[in-house]
């Protein structure tokens, strides 16, 4: 079924709720849809509503909210990705497919080997490019939000964020032989609640295609950043960061 968003949270006694600009081009002219035709409305509070078209134009689409109930697509956690800004479409597979398996936020960041550099005009284009993705990837999968791409900072920053944001932070890294991201997770659940509160945030760093510099991830443990290893192989930065978050859902999700 067709899903969009807003940023609003909408009263328990809303009955309608009227598409303009943007979504209402997409329903009406993009998919064509029609009257009496469903939908969902996923709102700021993370509230699915099943709506029926009720009213539709090229500017206003109108739907009668009939019912609504909490999105359960959300993990436990909130899981945000510091990308190595990577070459070419590969940003885009990894937002896509980052969004789809779970992740809150991707911050592009600017290593020193990073062989893409985004510049002037090219950053507020890519940007725009990267959120369009992580809107039409969180349509796709039933996302209860979605995930924001930031503008592209320096990892030196981005280490200081994340250890300062985040209640769990780690680096995978070749060259780490003795902790594997498991004894991380398994350490970090022991001093969990187990139950209410917050979400806890994990941030973790994928380095770009020529991996992390010997400087960096110096300063990631003088930060108290761990390094971790995510198994015997080396994986590609487009297949990194997807493994994590694939296996945060399998041990983290049964919180």
């Amino acid at each position: 079924m067709t899903r969009l968003f807003t940023d609003e949270i909408l009263p328990e006694n809303q009955e309608t709720y009227t598409f303009t600009g943007d979504d209402a081009h997409y329903l009406s002219d993009v998919l064509r849809m029609q009257t009496g035709e469903s939908l969902i409305l996923c709102d700021g509070a993370r509230t699915d509503f099943t709506g029926l078209i009720s009213a539709l134009s090229h500017d206003s689409v109108t739907v009668s909210l009939i019912h609504r109930e909490l999105n359960q697509t959300e993990p436990p956690y909130q899981a945000i990705l510091y990308q190595g800004i990577v070459k070419g479409d590969k940003m885009d597979w990894i937002i896509q497919k980052g969004v789809e398996l779970g992740v809150s936020a991707v911050v592009p960041v600017i290593c020193s080997r990073s062989i893409s550099k985004l510049e002037g005009k090219d950053i507020a284009k890519k940007l725009a490019r990267w959120q369009k993705i992580a809107e039409e990837a969180s349509r796709q999968c039933g996302r209860g939000h979605i995930p924001q791409v930031m503008p592209p900072i320096s990892f030196a920053k981005a280490i200081q964020q994340s250890v300062e944001k985040s209640d769990l932070v780690f680096l995978p890294w070749e060259g780490e032989k003795s902790c594997p991201l498991s004894t991380v997770l398994e350490r970090f659940l022991e001093h969990q609640p187990q139950s209410g509160g917050t979400r806890p945030k994990i941030s973790f760093f994928i380095g770009p295609e020529g991996g992390f510099d010997p400087k960096e991830i110096d300063l990631s443990l003088q930060t108290g950043v761990s390094t971790v290893t995510l198994g015997r192989r080396i994986l590609r930065t487009e297949t990194a960061g997807l493994a994590v978050l694939s296996m945060l859902i399998y041990r983290l999700e049964r919180m």
